[in-house]
């Protein structure tokens, strides 16, 4: 069964996140919220986390490669996404274990490449390029697309023409192009005309051909 970050932990898991508070607790940060997202909802009785991501970085950087359970990296990644302080230490480490990451562990490779959508730059536009290209990846690529649009790098841009016309995909490179800007995306979805008039009309998924439809309404 698919477990993710929010799930219970197992007798190893909660060795591993032990060991990984205990870290945190030594440097002085409390590790209290550590693993816990939400939002703030007083009603319900919910607080946001009060756990201090930006002073935890460097650790939970250091313990990217070391933890063992995917469900603790799932955790670690998911603490660094959007974290500035996360930069650019965090970007050669996430590219590593996305690489790494096992097939059946979608849950965590869809979470590395959601923390490089807020994280990446085009220091790591060559690695980027070559994960978004290899197909063995599948669904797992999605926010990727992300990621490369926010280097601006014009390898990256090609590539994000090139897989519009990925099934696995098509309709999150799609989008990635079109939040390039209403004049900048124009010669990229132009380029990607072809792909974007199958997936209009014979995209696999319905983000697919909504983002399609939108694109070419921009053409247009």
């Amino acid at each position: 069964m698919r477990r993710t970050a929010w799930a219970d932990l197992t007798p190893e898991e909660e060795t591993e996140q032990a060991a990984l508070c205990a870290d945190l607790e030594a440097a002085g940060i409390s590790s209290r919220d550590f693993g816990f997202f939400a939002r703030e909802i007083p009603e319900a009785g919910i607080h946001a986390p009060r756990f201090d991501y930006g002073a935890a970085a460097p650790i939970l950087i250091q313990w990217l490669p070391r933890a063992q359970t995917p469900l603790i990296k799932e955790r670690i990644v998911r603490s660094l996404t959007g974290e500035k302080a996360a930069t650019p230490d965090a970007l050669k480490p996430l590219v590593s274990e996305f690489r790494q990451a096992a097939d059946e562990e979608g849950a965590l490779k869809w979470a590395i490449g959601n923390a490089l959508a807020t994280l990446a730059d085009d220091s790591i536009a060559d690695d980027l390029v070559e994960l978004a290209r290899d197909r063995r990846h599948g669904g797992s690529r999605e926010m990727l697309m992300d990621a490369l649009a926010r280097t601006k790098d014009e390898r990256a841009l090609d590539a994000l023409v090139e897989l519009v016309d990925d099934d696995d995909v098509a309709g999150h490179a799609i989008s990635a192009l079109r939040r390039l800007g209403p004049k900048s995306s124009l010669p990229y979805l132009e380029r990607a005309r072809p792909a974007l008039e199958r997936q209009a009309v014979e995209g696999v998924w319905p983000i697919a051909r909504s983002q399609a439809t939108k694109a070419l309404e921009r053409l247009s």
